[in-house]
């Protein structure tokens, strides 16, 4: 019982502490923000992509497919945003790269059907992505105007499909709860080694590891507070989950956030300055979601990507949460939680070791006075 009232007291005077020095949790509630903010603007807001139609037939043919580029969709809006119409102007913006796609309808049209298409930077994935709306554009004019025309029909759109936003959205919501934990339970327990505390406490019966045990428990409690910024930015732009979801993803992302908390207490002890701490954990949070299942889930990264996150931790987390919180799957898997709940028992405590041996090294280089 005493050591429990002891972490109540550790986890309790935490938390006063975040109270009275927000700025230990500033960076934890902009990092995602800022992120969710910026990729689904840049890569999710708007589907279109700009081009330039230049018509030199001027057919009734021409027209036809003038009208079947500007009016062809997909899931989020339309492909094709025209802006320019002039051959001199439209080459000036493509040769500056202000355009993706110039099509050119030459003269002949209505008797030859070929169309002339210019990219910029052929050799990019996302001209291969806009190539292929010109195929689709194109597929859709030869259903329309010959009823023999062998057609493909794509389906461009399901009901259990999931807008980019808000795989987007729901990812930095997980990213914000797992570097609330650690980034904050970091600082927490750099605050007490900063000032010195730690030799009060290391003089107490129960030792040291307390403070990582408190440090860790906080920062835990605190990263959902630290994570509710990011969940009104993903809402906004799309996200949603119902509470069944929300449930079988918190299996998941739970125990993950508590080795995510021990982690960081395992990172502050080696880094001891909270300033030194927020940079690692930043970067490192960062390229965790852009780089393993956040932004995009890794069966689509690059093969390097998949080979370095077949050993990094956060990878599984996401890949493992994000198809239960869009109701992909309706259960995590045996294995999912039991890996979860291993590395949350581990990284407690080692972080809990780790503090108790921090500690112990110290005890030499405190000066304690003599009792006479």
């Amino acid at each position: 019982m005493t050591a429990i009232h002891a972490l109540a007291a550790m986890i309790t005077r935490n938390l006063l502490i975040a109270l009275r020095r927000p700025e230990l949790l500033v960076q934890t509630m902009a990092v995602p923000v800022v992120v969710v903010a910026l990729a689904s603007v840049i890569f999710g807001a708007s589907n279109s992509w700009p081009i330039a139609l230049v018509d030199e037939d001027s057919s009734t043919g021409s027209h036809q497919f003038a009208q079947v580029i500007n009016d062809t969709q997909g899931p989020t809006g339309s492909y094709f945003d025209i802006i320019e119409t002039d051959a001199r102007k439209a080459a000036e913006l493509l040769h500056e790269g202000r355009l993706h796609l110039v099509i050119t309808i030459p003269p002949g049209f209505d008797d030859t059907g070929i169309v002339e298409v210019a990219t910029y930077n052929i050799n990019t994935d996302a001209m291969k992505n806009i190539r292929l709306r010109v195929t689709t554009a194109a597929n859709l004019y030869d259903s329309a105007t010959n009823a023999d025309q062998i057609a493909a029909i794509i389906d461009r759109e399901r009901a259990e499909d999931v807008p980019r936003t808000a795989f987007m959205g729901g990812s930095a919501i997980i990213l914000a709860l797992l570097l609330g934990a650690a980034l904050i339970s970091a600082n927490l327990y750099a605050v007490d080694s900063e000032h010195r505390t730690e030799k009060e406490i290391a003089l107490t019966p129960l030792g040291s590891y307390i403070a990582g045990l408190g440090a860790a428990a906080a920062g835990w409690i605190l990263a959902f507070v630290a994570a509710v910024p990011t969940v009104l930015v993903a809402l906004a732009f799309g996200t949603r989950a119902g509470p069944g979801e929300v449930l079988q993803t918190s299996l998941v992302v739970l125990p993950a956030m508590a080795a995510a908390a021990g982690a960081g207490v395992l990172i502050a002890v080696r880094l001891r300055a909270h300033r030194v701490i927020q940079p690692v954990l930043i970067l490192l949070a960062l390229g965790s979601y852009f780089a393993s299942g956040g932004f995009i889930s890794v069966s689509a990264l690059p093969p390097l990507a998949r080979a370095f996150n077949a050993w990094w931790p956060p990878a599984y987390v996401f890949e493992w949460s994000n198809p239960l919180l869009h109701g992909f799957e309706s259960r995590p898997g045996l294995a999912a939680i039991a890996a979860v709940s291993v590395a949350a028992f581990l990284g407690i405590g080692l972080a809990a070791a780790a503090a108790q041996r921090a500690s112990r090294r110290k005890c030499g280089a405190w000066p304690v006075r003599a009792q006479h």
